[in-house]
């Protein structure tokens, strides 16, 4: 009867053991996700900025060589103005069926290709 109760016991601590190390497990798991999560914000957040000043010098850019052609900067900048208004135009009326579903696929896509490739890698 004391073996029996003996090895419950075993197997009880073996059983602890075993959910503790799961916990720690999930612990450096989350830990390194929340990590490349992180990481990955930051970086598109830095290339986003960097885009958006690239962007905009290229725009100040544009507006200044239609100034040239023209010869008026009102007429250079307010032919860039109207060149993105249409711009503008087009993309609201196109932004539900096609531009959010290719941004939301895109998105998704990126991340579960990078939490695949880390699940893959195990």
């Amino acid at each position: 009867m004391t073996g029996l109760f003996d090895e419950i016991l075993d197997i009880l601590k073996a059983a602890r053991v075993n959910i503790e190390q799961r916990l720690e497990l999930l612990k450096y798991r989350s830990l390194i996700f929340v990590s490349k999560l992180a990481a990955n914000l930051i970086t598109n957040i830095i290339m986003s900025i960097c885009i958006l000043l690239a962007f905009l010098f290229g725009t100040v850019t544009l507006g200044f060589f239609f100034s040239d052609l023209l010869n008026s900067y009102p007429a250079g900048f307010g032919s860039l103005t109207m060149l993105y208004l249409i711009i503008a135009i087009g993309v609201f009326s196109k932004r539900i069926s096609f531009i959010e579903r290719m941004l939301i696929n895109i998105s998704i896509r990126k991340l579960l290709h990078k939490y695949l490739d880390d699940e893959h890698k195990k």
